[in-house]
This record gives structure tokens, sequence and C-alpha cells, in this order.
């Protein structure tokens, strides 16, 4: 797991469509925790946009060569044994061989995803991640303010502070937390990272494990596409995060607005 924990209550059964998920996931959002920037955002964004537009050339020259989601990608987890077993996807992940358990006092370099981070995960980490790895701490969302995070870091991994993210704004599409935002499995926190950092099938190999993979990635596409291809630093990430969630408030708005639309009253006044 990775994020930001909720005590509300989201169910699956609730929503109708992506329209309702994404409606919910909203009301769940509270505004303090998305980190803000002061900087302009309409000149950022077209910053963004150029460098977008250089790592499209980039992309185009490489067809040829090797596919850097080919890669193997070394995954790691810290388990704190609070979920329940037959439920817990980073316990399946290991039991798969595609994730390996790392001991409480082992030491680790790569990019640790982690609720404690203040920095977000973004394309300026692809080259750690593929050259000493990832990892996330699994425990359980509802025990998250029970779980020593703080001095785990400090005594055993005084590394992992310096490497440590968070990821931004997604929806949970496991059916324990379903539709809750931030709130992500520890398998959906691994591939979104891969997914960002461009290593699509890797990230695809890590959800292709459990039969709700595709809906994550269903859920979440249009936040994936914005992120791998514009949240080059962490600074990027937050304008990015900030303008999609507004768009967002939009869609919702404007979804609202269509549903209230009375046709049966406006069919009658025609005939």
């Amino acid at each position: 797991m990775v994020g930001i924990g909720r005590k509300k209550i989201f169910s699956k059964k609730n929503c109708t469509n992506i329209h309702d998920v994404y409606a919910n996931a909203l009301k769940l959002t509270k505004s303090n925790t998305i980190p803000q920037d002061s900087t302009n955002s309409t000149n950022k964004l077209d910053e963004l946009d150029d460098k977008s537009n250089v790592l499209d050339d980039k992309l185009d020259e490489s067809d040829d060569k090797l596919d850097e989601s080919e890669l193997e990608v070394r995954m790691y987890l810290w388990h704190f044994n609070q979920c329940d077993n037959k439920r817990c996807t980073g316990k399946k992940l290991v039991r798969s061989g595609l994730v390996k358990e790392l001991p409480m006092t082992q030491r680790f370099s790569g990019i640790i995803l982690t609720p404690l981070a203040n920095t977000l995960f973004s394309l300026n980490d692809t080259e750690t991640v593929k050259n000493k790895g990832i990892a996330v701490i699994d425990c359980s969302w509802n025990k998250i303010n029970q779980t020593p995070l703080s001095s785990f870091q400090t005594k055993y991994n005084n590394v992992m502070i310096g490497n440590s993210r968070i990821l931004p704004f997604l929806v949970a599409g496991n059916p324990t937390h379903f539709g809750k935002p931030f709130e992500l499995s520890c398998a959906e926190a691994l591939a979104s990272a891969l997914y960002i950092s461009n290593m699509r099938s890797n990230a695809m190999e890590v959800l292709s494990v459990f039969n709700w993979g595709p809906t994550f990635i269903q859920l979440n596409q249009e936040a994936f596409d914005l992120y791998s291809s514009k949240g080059f630093t962490s600074e990027d990430m937050v304008r990015i995060q900030e303008q999609y969630l507004n768009e967002q408030q939009t869609k919702s708005n404007q979804q609202k607005s269509i549903n209230s639309i009375d046709y049966q009253n406006i069919t009658d006044n025609i005939t």
C-alpha cells in the first residue's frame, strides 16, 4: 500500500460507471492531501508540453532499440503481516516470484513507495528504478495509524528517507478499497510506478496476477497517460495532479448537470 488513508466507506456496488467512481473518489479527496505549489501553473504547464514533445521525439528515435519496458525490474517489499494472507497482494506477488520480501533490517537504496514520503514519484525516478529496483511497504490501511513506519525508517533504513516516494492521485481498483483515492494495494502501487515510468509491460505483468488488474488501469488510464508523459519531476507532478483533479471535478459537475435534466418533462412539453 502507498498513499494517504481514508476512513469513509466506498462500495463498488454503489457505482454504475466510471463517472460515479470518480465522483465519489473526488468527494473522498480532501484539499489538504494534495500538495500545493505557488508557481504560476499556466507557464509551467506550457513548459511541460515542450518537454513532452521532446520526449515523444526521443521515443520515436528509439523504436528500433530494445523496449525499455521489457527490462527486468527488481521489486521488493517489507511486510508487517497485518493483512489477510488470502487477500494480501504483496504476499501473492512474492508467491508468484515477481517480488522478493526483505527482512526489516535490510537496507535498500532503490525507490521506496511509502505513505510517509513528501516527494511525489516522477519520471525523474525511472533510472533509479531500473538500476536499483523499487520496494513498497506492505501494511494494512485499516491499521495505518498503528504501524510504526516512522521508527521503521529511522531505525532500519536511513537510506530510504532520501529515496522515499508517494504516488500521485490514483483510484484503487482492488475489491477491498475499490474507488478510494490513494488507498492502493501493494500490487497497484508497484504497477503504478512502473506504468508512470513507461515500463508498461512490467506493470501489466504485476497486475496480470489479479483478475481486477485491467479494471485498475481502466479507472486511471487518463491519469497514467498524463503522469507518464509530463511528470518529469516531483514539482511537475504536483502541478499535473492539481490540473487533473480540477478537470475531473469539472467533468463530475457536468455529469451531475446532465443527470439532473428531466428528459420526461422536456418530452411532455414538446409533444
